[in-house]
């Protein structure tokens, strides 16, 4: 069913209760919580990017909703081997590509023996989930975007002028738990509460809405809110909203301390803080392991509104905020918009998509607006799974 634009943005919320967040367990000297800001702030950022037109959306449905049909495709088995040779530091790497007449090739390849790998960690690509889920329930009137986090988590900083918005676009100024050292040198499982204690002690980096900073504290907090609406773990909410809904069944959320059969094991070049986190820390904000063919129909689903309805997707990509100090490219709600042109001045191409990455594994899902086609590619060790996305578009631009 349609949704309206003010229906989007001032749906009432459902009452819930707010989440109990644990105090940091391992008597580390965390200090209080600093005072909140007064109210929040205008944007003061570098410029939004320029906006997309209707009509860019509908070709991009129009490439989402061809029928699937495997192939064989030798040139992007050559173009993947290539990249492999480029990257000798890979251990394992996955790849599909859907072209737009629903030509879908997919291929897995381990440097050592034994059976290849079914589904590799996704890492921040996971966050395209719980922002899809999180639009269902603002589409449904279950939450708006500008109900306040005061609701859910009273304790965090700012909490009276945070949005739900903010958390999904990166605009809330909460310090993001992984960069704190502390944190990352402690090895193991760390539950959500624990994550949001640590990010409770550090103060914000600048007041709601006036910037733009990535931090994964946003959707961990998303994540607590699913739970509260949905009254079950998050996992269980995303399973049942999106997996079994469009049938993905090599994707899984996964539970705390959870094991993922036939995963690929990330694989740091070296010990480093964070190195010997738990791969289900994350959370909400990039627990999740697949196989690069759901990701790729995942992402087809969420482009042809088979996920939510086409304002709420138009919605995603309305305000564009440039990625400062991540690197080139804009963030929307959940997802991230990468001009090629950034990095290659003679590149035309734009994407649709968003990349992840943690310790021993990256990954990237996008749609290319150049050629129409969606690709899914990731790997543990060290490489780069977008120029490896990138070479396997390569001659569908010919």
């Amino acid at each position: 069913m349609s949704l309206s634009r003010r229906a989007l943005l001032s749906a009432a919320a459902l009452a819930a209760p707010a989440p109990a967040f644990a105090a940091w367990p391992f008597g580390l000297g965390r200090r209080a919580a600093p005072p909140p800001t007064e109210g929040r702030a205008n944007y003061a950022g570098p410029p939004l990017r320029q906006q997309f037109g209707d009509w860019q959306f509908e070709i991009a449905k129009a490439a989402a909703s061809t029928r699937l049909q495997p192939v064989i495709r030798d040139s992007y088995e050559a173009r993947l081997h290539e990249a492999i040779g480029k990257m000798p530091g890979v251990r394992a790497i996955t790849a599909a590509v859907a072209e737009p007449d629903g030509s879908v090739w997919t291929q897995a390849w381990r440097a050592d023996p034994g059976p290849l790998p079914t589904r590799f960690h996704w890492a921040s690509v996971g966050k395209a989930y719980t922002a899809t889920a999180i639009m269902q329930m603002v589409e449904a009137g279950q939450l708006a975007l500008t109900d306040t986090l005061e609701r859910w988590a009273p304790a965090m900083p700012n909490a009276p002028w945070i949005t739900l918005e903010d958390l999904l676009a990166h605009t809330s100024g909460l310090y993001s738990f992984q960069a704190d050292e502390t944190l990352r040198a402690t090895p193991g499982y760390k539950t959500p509460e624990q994550l949001l204690a640590v990010a409770a002690s550090h103060p914000p980096l600048f007041p709601p809405g006036a910037n733009w900073s990535y931090s994964n504290t946003n959707y961990v907090l998303l994540g607590q809110i699913i739970e509260a609406v949905d009254g079950k773990p998050w996992h269980t909410a995303l399973a049942d909203r999106i997996a079994a809904r469009r049938d993905l069944d090599d994707t899984v959320f996964i539970p705390p301390q959870g094991r993922v059969d036939g995963l690929a094991q990330p694989a740091p070049s070296d010990v480093a803080p964070g190195t010997a986190d738990d791969i289900s820390t994350p959370y909400a904000a990039g627990a999740v392991a697949a196989s690069a063919l759901d990701l790729v129909r995942f992402w087809r689903d969420l482009l042809a509104d088979r996920l939510s309805g086409p304002e709420a997707t138009r919605r995603r990509f309305y305000r564009l905020y440039p990625m400062s100090g991540v690197g080139p490219g804009h963030y929307g709600l959940g997802v991230m918009v990468s001009d090629l042109s950034a990095a290659d001045p003679s590149a035309e191409d734009v994407w649709l998509g968003h990349s992840g990455g943690l310790p021993g594994a990256k990954a990237v899902v996008a749609y290319s607006m150049q050629t129409r086609a969606f690709v899914a590619v990731a790997l543990t060790g060290e490489g780069s799974p977008e120029a490896t996305a990138n070479l396997l578009l390569m001659d569908l631009r010919r």
